[in-house]
């Protein structure tokens, strides 16, 4: 197979109607979760909190209602479709204090000591150079800020039950494609290395992982994008089309059986402080 290159400001998973949908569908699902650590960090009125990785928006929703008027909500993504998504959303929520950014974070000209708390989540994961861009958010936090983060930690921890042979292939696959393009999916494995270089108090660690059976919300998170994946990891060369369709057919098998089960891939939570 002959594996292909993305465009500028594509992703591995790709930018496109769909994937804003599913995403839409993510955040619904992780949104508790996302809200509970931004508690845990102290996250409130006034602040400056950067999204790193904003894609379509919906975290950046809740912080910018979080952070209220007063306060501010910079979002970064390279995806022009997803920011122009993000720009829609706010207007639709008569949210005005939000600041997107068209930007690749290699590229970005991070702000010396601009924010309060930066947030990430499923976006260092998907970066080549994570040094630099822990060194771009260490330059924009001021003195004191906190960096939180939910990014994945051990995705082989990934199982849907009973499992074939087809399954470890596809992982296989979807490791293969995200190593090629330069990302990691256990960088949050890295974490505590790299905090320590630029001298970051960690305040908080958490493995999260869930199960699920069909029927599940929890089930229907890697589902929407199970049901999409094998065609793109095909169009990219990292799986043959004989997979492909082995894999769809193993995903409505397990749909199918209420004995099955899914385990979510392990997420990392951290909240970190800069020293002030």
């Amino acid at each position: 197979m002959t594996q292909a290159t993305l465009e500028d400001e594509d992703y591995i998973i790709g930018a496109n109607e769909a994937e804003i949908r599913r995403l839409g569908h993510q955040h619904a699902i992780w949104r508790e979760s996302a809200l509970a650590a931004w508690r845990r960090a102290g996250l409130k009125p006034g602040m400056t909190v950067m999204d790193v990785g904003a894609g379509p928006g919906y975290a950046a929703f809740d912080l910018a209602r979080l952070v209220g008027p007063e306060g501010r909500v910079i979002a970064i993504d390279q995806s022009s479709l997803f920011l122009d998504a993000l720009r829609k959303g706010a207007d639709d929520r008569k949210l005005a204090n939000i600041e997107c950014i068209e930007s690749d974070l290699a590229d970005y000209d991070w702000p010396e000591a601009a924010c309060d708390a930066i947030w990430s989540r499923w976006c260092l994961s998907f970066v080549p150079n994570v040094e630099g861009a822990l060194s771009g958010i260490d330059r924009s936090l001021k003195p004191g800020g906190l960096f939180v983060a939910q990014e994945y930690v051990d995705y082989r921890s990934f199982r849907i039950e009973p499992a074939e042979p087809v399954f470890e292939r596809f992982i296989e696959a979807v490791s293969a494609s995200w190593l090629h393009f330069g990302g990691d999916p256990n960088v949050a494995r890295r974490f505590p290395a790299l905090f320590s270089q630029f001298g970051w108090q960690t305040l908080h660690a958490e493995p999260i992982i869930r199960m699920a059976q069909p029927g599940d919300l929890v089930w229907t998170w890697p589902m929407t994008w199970l049901e999409q994946a094998p065609d793109r990891l095909v169009d990219l060369g990292f799986l043959n089309p004989e997979d492909a369709d082995s894999f769809r057919v193993f995903l409505h098998a397990r749909q199918q059986d209420p004995a099955s089960s899914l385990m979510t891939p392990m997420v990392l939570e951290t909240i970190t402080r800069k020293p002030g």
